[in-house]
């Protein structure tokens, strides 16, 4: 095997991971829509700003808050985002409510009316108070030097910037989440990367046939039929493509790619088998599977979970740089002179 095996079995093995990993990015991102995932970290957020339950229950059922969300305010279905200004409008709305209720002398109006010392005044009273939210936001009022408008957009631009710590928190949950549904699938569906590697050496017609799909993928975006939505890191498929993208990684399988069990197949498993006899086959195969063969393929298995929790944006990033190298690496086909007639 050459260079050019060489280079077609990586992006083959890389195809492989960028497909598992779309798939497994799917499921994961169903089940973070299901669980309310994204607003319970929203809410852990909020929290952390305003570092009051008073003002965070305020904040999250106030009017123009509590118009976000699908079910009732403050409860686990909390909406995913919450706009800057949103935010803003609502906190500064409570901080004018709360200096009331510490200072019943405090004068301020609603939202649209407030005055720059309305609100300095307010936070100060907050902070008097005992309000830690207000020794954040009191600095970034002084900066705007009386000018309202520039301290609302200071003040979302530190909303921006708690909510981007936020999603640090929550990608970290999903690579662990992810890297979880990587090894169900790897283990469920036998994905074994050292399997995989070695009939990837082996085979020049599969490894060819899955670098030649990984190219008309890269240039495509496009898979079984199936759009890819890639933006700025993040490559995802629409929900109801889950079950045809999965059918179409699982047609390689007919090409000779190792994936799947054996007694699992669609000659074993067909109308008229029986769940018993099925399971009886499956359990005499791993009794066959010698203790040092098992060590391997669990290794391989891992190899393929820590793999799918990079996620499909680092292996479709990847998997662009090796189709360019293998597209750079062919030589062009001769040209033929036009034949003359005489």
């Amino acid at each position: 095997m050459g260079l050019s095996g060489v280079l077609e079995t990586i992006i083959g093995l890389v195809f492989v991971y960028f497909l598992a990993s779309v798939l497994c990015s799917g499921v994961n991102e169903a089940i973070a829509q299901e669980t309310g995932r994204r607003g319970r970290f929203l809410r852990e957020g909020l929290i952390n700003i305003v570092r009051d339950r008073w003002l965070f229950l305020r904040l999250i059922n106030h009017p123009l808050v509590s118009s976000l969300y699908r079910d009732v305010p403050g409860k686990p279905r909390t909406p995913s985002y919450i706009p800057p200004s949103t935010i803003v409008n609502a906190l500064l709305d409570i901080m004018v409510l709360k200096a009331r209720q510490i200072d019943p002398a405090f004068a301020g109006g609603a939202p649209p009316t407030l005055t720059f010392d309305q609100v300095r005044a307010a936070t100060l009273t907050c902070k008097r108070g005992g309000y830690q939210v207000a020794d954040a936001i009191l600095p970034l009022l002084d900066a705007a030097q009386g000018n309202l408008d520039v301290a609302r957009k200071s003040l979302e631009a530190w909303y921006t910037s708690g909510m981007d710590r936020v999603a640090g928190w929550y990608k970290q949950h999903a690579r662990r989440v992810l890297f979880l549904i990587g090894m169900i699938v790897a283990v469920g569906f036998n994905v074994d990367t050292l399997s995989i590697a070695t009939q990837l050496s082996r085979s020049a017609d599969l490894r060819k046939s899955l670098a030649d799909a990984a190219t008309q993928v890269v240039e495509t975006k496009r898979f079984n039929g199936v759009e890819l939505n890639v933006n700025e890191g993040d490559v995802k498929i629409a929900q109801d493509d889950l079950k045809k993208f999965a059918a179409g990684l699982s047609a390689y399988q007919q090409q000779g790619l190792p994936v799947g069990f054996a007694c699992l197949s669609p000659a074993e498993v067909g109308p008229g088998s029986h769940i018993q006899g099925v399971v009886a086959k499956c359990w005499q195969n791993a009794r066959m599977t010698s203790a040092g063969e098992w060590l391997v393929k669990i290794l391989g298995w891992l190899v393929t979970g820590l793999a799918i929790s990079l996620g499909a944006p680092f292996w479709f990033d990847l998997l662009n740089r090796l189709v360019d190298l293998r597209g750079a690496g062919k030589r062009p086909e001769p040209v033929r002179a036009p034949e003359t007639t005489q």
